[in-house]
């Protein structure tokens, strides 16, 4: 019998039942907080599905594990899907106004990194975005041997909630794998790798810098 599943369908808008044409499944363990007795394990499963409404056959990556939850739907695990469910020639970068509140040097890089995705250097923009976690890390004064313990530090700093780690553990892969392997990254997905980025800086920097100008 036919595998299913629920993921989103770009063609019908919404969230629609699927068959399950191929699909994929990779895990990855990691220990939390350098315990070994804390060790959080994840999967990646690549999919083709195609959607029992319309018939469209697309393309997802379903990240599922520990950390994962996708709150609006009650679903334990989050799809990538592709097409994308936005425009593919949108991509979503923070407002001037915005980067305004981001540290000098940080505010410097994010416009180069938006010059490679304005240019379609999918190669750069991977190293840019990775570059940007570095950044963060480095204006946080976050120690650590490498990028991946630092990660795991902006979370036991309150910087970055759990479900975090793991997302942009994926944002280093895809940056080393940028400068190591020359690899190109389709947009679709180097746009969800900003998605996250944008959201991390306006946590760490913008919503803070936006609360005191409220405080009375």
């Amino acid at each position: 019998m036919t595998k299913r599943t629920t993921t989103y369908c770009n063609e019908c808008g919404n969230q629609t039942n699927q068959f399950i044409l191929f699909s994929k499944k990779i895990s990855s363990t990691y220990e939390e907080d350098d315990k070994k007795s804390s060790r959080v394990k994840n999967y990646e499963e690549y999919l083709v599905v195609k959607c029992q409404g319309c018939n469209t056959v697309s393309f997802a990556i379903r990240l599922s594990g520990d950390h994962f939850i996708d709150q609006e739907n009650g679903f334990n695990y989050i799809d990538l899907n592709f097409p994308d469910q936005e425009n593919n020639s949108d991509i979503m970068l923070l407002a001037f106004e915005e980067r305004q509140k981001l540290p000098r040097q940080i505010s410097k890089l994010y416009d180069e990194v938006q010059t490679v995705f304005t240019q379609d250097a999918n190669i750069l923009a991977g190293v840019g975005l990775r570059m940007l976690i570095e950044a963060i890390c480095l204006e946080q004064n976050i120690q650590g041997k490498n990028l991946q313990i630092k990660i795991e530090e902006l979370h036991v700093k309150g910087l970055i909630s759990k479900n975090e780690i793991p997302i942009l553990d994926k944002l280093r892969e895809i940056g080393n794998s940028s400068v190591h392997e020359i690899k190109t990254f389709p947009i679709n997905k180097l746009k969800y790798a900003l998605d996250i980025i944008n959201h991390v800086l306006k946590s760490i920097y913008i919503l803070p810098a936006i609360n005191k100008k409220l405080k009375l």
